[in-house]
């Protein structure tokens, strides 16, 4: 069923199409709940309306007083006009145009008067420490800085009184993207406001307009001219819902985001286009009787990030257990060579043991080799692409939240040099790419659809599979580690991994079990029970095995290594205290730090602006919230977060959850 449904989809999907689908998506400017939006979600459902696709556009309330579950809304924003001129003694200099550059402005931004506004320009260098501010009086001007947003507008206009806010920000990744390697393009910038912050205007200019800007200002006091014709108000923001209807009333989902300022053609017109393009490519097939009508529903959903995503999942938590499995297209047209990507396939977190990650390792077999080596035995596909770990950071998070229970995929092209820019332009997109991830991600959709109890065995086998190689990945880890270590060294590292190691074999023991039980929400149980049994034996015979040979390995190399699992050590103080504390979740979802933390005191506040720069801080503490299933204390989810993502600080993981609990997103029960 795989090889004949991926031969027919991939004969039929045409990169071509989609990139033509791109081409027009990046004429609106989509900012979240904005008419620029709306226009770009009406193009979307008549596009497949007229092409036969059951549709309907769900409008959602955009309003600072709603919330779905823990996440809050957002006010309709839209910008007839703005304009930001530098003032100097030869005259006025245009530096920010919005009706050129739809990136020029900070989006949402607040207006000024309506002839604009002429005030001094308080030139910083980050802007995004206090010590900045010491001896420099901002109030009532307008401050030009390079640091994180957020940061600048919390010192300079929440603290400070400024007015407004000029930035030259432009986010570096080493050794893909330094700030000068794109010395014209203008930083994707937003403001998210809730009730009570002070509104201010911003704006975006260039790198080189900002060292030029910089220049002058060691030489002269500087003034500019802002002219910004903007509102916010109470309105709607939309989720385009299109269906290939299946036999059955449960449903694959199909998720892409519809948002980003003009053009944004990579981010993420290109997964919206591939969504487009693979909903009319399954639809035809199927009429054709090419292909045959699936079991399930296929859905294709077209979002604001993240808020579209769960506004939809909360107008629907009465039918969650429905949706099957997800699949996010996000960031699937780079050209690779000129955006120095590669294809990343964003597992799901190991809190929600499923089938579909050893599922879509197993798809990519399928995937078309089309250059071979020198001898023509070994054949490769011309596209980069690498399976990771959950990292999170757009729709699939909150489908694959344990709490909602829809294991997704994400497919992105990571790292983009074009990233969130002013450059992500259509030139930047590759048909081939296109049509390599929209194949697969609609042999998956389609094949999943498909699924039914007599897959089962073949299905506990990928994941058993799956799971040895697991086991596997962390012994080769430990050798790679070992190779320049002296006995003494060795001794002890080779206890505490042997350790380690049993701690991950019954961890993902556990997790094949979970993974061949949650099998029943494709089609029911049958002997679910039976099979558990007899891959839980498979896999425990296996690794006894691999274990075995890891043992007799590091012996050899320290003849002192124990070989046995010590007695638990003594449970330190910070250990004892996480043992106690178990946080259970008030929604599901999601939750949104923003709506809250106004909720906290300064030095609340301040501690979580610190945890969330801690690196990798934002994915660890989705992983957390993951594991908080309202049973494991905040010890046991540590210990999780161990195996899962590596070292994590426990008495900052404890910190975050009371933080958590103080936000009223969580409470945490002591026993």
């Amino acid at each position: 069923m795989i090889r004949e449904s991926f031969e027919a989809i991939q004969r039929e999907y045409s990169g071509e199409r989609a990139k033509n689908f791109v081409s027009e998506l990046i004429n609106f400017h989509r900012i979240q709940g904005s008419p620029g939006y709306r226009r770009a979600a009406e193009y979307v459902y008549n596009l497949l309306k007229k092409n036969g696709l059951e549709c309907e556009i769900l409008r959602f309330p955009a309003s600072e007083d709603v919330t779905f579950w823990n996440y809050g809304s957002f006010q309709e924003s839209e910008v007839e006009d703005a304009k930001l001129f530098l003032l100097t003694e030869e005259g006025e200099e245009k530096i920010a145009d919005y009706s050129v550059n739809k990136f020029s402005i900070v989006q949402r931004s607040a207006p000024t008067p309506a002839d604009g506004i002429v005030v001094d320009l308080a030139v910083l260098d980050k802007g995004d420490v206090e010590e900045e501010y010491e001896d420099v009086d901002v109030r009532g001007k307008v401050v030009f800085a390079s640091g994180d947003l957020n940061d600048v507008y919390s010192l300079a206009v929440e603290k400070g009184g400024a007015i407004g806010i000029v930035t030259d920000r432009l986010r570096e990744w080493p050794p893909v993207r330094s700030k000068m390697d794109l010395p014209d393009a203008l930083q994707y910038c937003s403001f998210w406001w809730h009730r009570g912050k002070r509104r201010c205007f911003g704006f975006v200019v260039s790198p080189r307009i900002g060292a030029r800007i910089r220049e002058l200002a060691l030489k002269k006091r500087l003034k500019v001219k802002a002219i910004v014709k903007s509102r916010m108000y109470d309105g709607t923001f939309e989720v385009v819902s299109a269906k290939i209807r299946g036999e059955e009333d449960k449903e694959v989902i199909v998720v892409a985001h519809l948002c980003h300022p003009q053009p944004s053609a990579n981010d993420n017109a290109s997964g919206v286009a591939a969504a487009i393009e693979s909903a009319l490519t399954l639809n035809r097939l199927i009429g054709e009787g090419k292909l045959n009508r699936p079991r399930k529903t296929i859905r294709f959903l077209f979002v604001p990030e993240i808020t579209g995503t769960v506004a939809f999942l909360n107008m629907n938590k009465d039918c969650l257990d429905s949706f099957v499995a997800g699949i996010n297209l996000d960031m699937v047209g780079e050209d690779q060579k000129i955006c120095e990507s590669i294809l990343m396939v964003d597992s799901t977190p190991y809190s929600l043991p499923s089938f579909i990650n050893p599922y879509i390792e197993y798809l990519f077999n399928y995937i078309p080799k089309k250059i071979s080596s020198f001898s023509e035995k070994d054949h490769f596909p011309l596209i980069r692409y690498e399976f990771i770990n959950f990292s999170g950071g757009s729709d699939h998070e909150v489908l694959s939240d344990p709490s909602i229970g829809v294991p997704t995929v994400s497919f992105t092209n990571w790292p983009d040099k074009f990233y969130h820019t002013s450059e992500d332009t259509l030139d930047k997109v590759d048909p081939n790419m296109l049509w390599y991830v929209g194949a697969i991600s609609s042999t998956l959709a389609y094949t999943i659809a498909n699924l039914s109890r007599r897959d089962y065995e073949f299905l506990g086998l990928l994941i058993e599979r799956y799971c040895e190689k697991k086991i596997d990945n962390i012994i080769e880890k430990v050798f790679h580690e070992i190779s320049n270590m002296n006995k003494d060294e060795l001794r002890k590292y080779s206890e505490e991994k042997i350790t380690f190691l049993k701690e991950c074999e019954e961890f993902w023991r556990e997790w094949l079990i979970k993974a061949i039980e949650a099998l029943s929400k494709i089609d029911g149980e049958d002997n679910l029970g039976e099979l558990c049994k007899y891959y839980e034996k498979k896999f425990s015979e296996s690794v006894n095995v691999k274990e075995e040979m890891f043992k007799e390995y590091l012996k050899r190399l320290a003849p002192d290594t124990q070989t046995k699992t010590e007695v638990a050590k003594k449970k330190s103080r910070i250990e004892k205290e996480a043992e106690k504390l178990i946080p259970k979740r008030k929604h599901p979802g999601p939750v949104d730090i923003k709506l809250k933390i106004n909720s906290l005191d300064d030095k609340m506040k301040k501690r979580v602006k610190i945890l969330m720069k801690v690196r990798g801080w934002r994915t660890i503490s989705t992983l957390a919230l993951f594991w908080a299933d309202g049973k494991k204390s905040v010890l046991e989810i540590w210990k999780k977060l161990k195996i899962e993502y590596g070292h994590v600080n426990l008495r900052e993981l404890i910190e975050w959850f009371r933080l958590l609990e103080k936000m009223d997103f969580i409470t945490l029960e002591k026993i």
